[in-house]
């Protein structure tokens, strides 16, 4: 029968060490690779819920929650990644205007969001109430914020159709 070998805590000590001395290779490398497309309109994905698009980051709080920030301060929080992820490729091809309009857009959309969840929770309390004025009113209130959402939604997706199609190639004035 063999006898095990043991351990001493030199070796364990040798052993963190190598496992340090390699987890910051790994991040040096992988900083080093990132940094490469900081000024690129290029998206990387680091699993479901974040991304990497030039020099911002967009975090899925919740599905209609995306939040862009640039050296860890928030931008804007957006209603769909497409709108976050389609705001940040513009900003890096330096289109603002068409950065600003998804921002405007998503901005209004989200207000008008807001407004009807407001508008249905008081036609549901005037309704318990029975206080038909009142339900008249914020029913009115509600119709008009309704076409004022689809409005926006055409405007919305009217940018963002316009914003797919943005030619990324030739990014450094190439000649073919």
């Amino acid at each position: 029968m063999k006898k095990a070998r043991s351990s001493t805590k030199k070796e364990k000590v040798l052993a963190d060490i190598v496992l340090n001395l390699g987890v910051a290779y790994i991040k040096r490398f992988t900083t080093k690779e990132l940094n490469k497309f900081k000024n690129k309109p290029v998206v990387i994905p680091i699993g479901n819920y974040r991304f990497f698009v030039g020099p911002y980051e967009v975090n899925g709080i919740h599905k209609h929650c995306w939040e862009v920030s640039i050296d860890k301060e928030v931008v804007h929080c957006f209603l769909s990644r497409l709108n976050a992820i389609l705001y940040c490729l513009t900003c890096v091809k330096d289109r603002y205007w068409q950065s600003r309009d998804i921002l405007e857009w998503d901005n209004k959309l989200g207000h008008l969001n807001l407004d009807l969840e407001y508008y249905t929770r008081s036609i549901k309390s005037a309704q318990n109430a029975n206080d038909r004025e009142r339900k008249e009113i914020m029913l009115n209130r509600y119709i008009d914020a309704k076409q004022r959402q689809k409005q926006a939604i055409d405007k919305l997706n009217k940018t963002i159709k316009s914003a797919k199609y943005i030619n990324f190639g030739n990014m450094n004035n190439e000649t073919n």
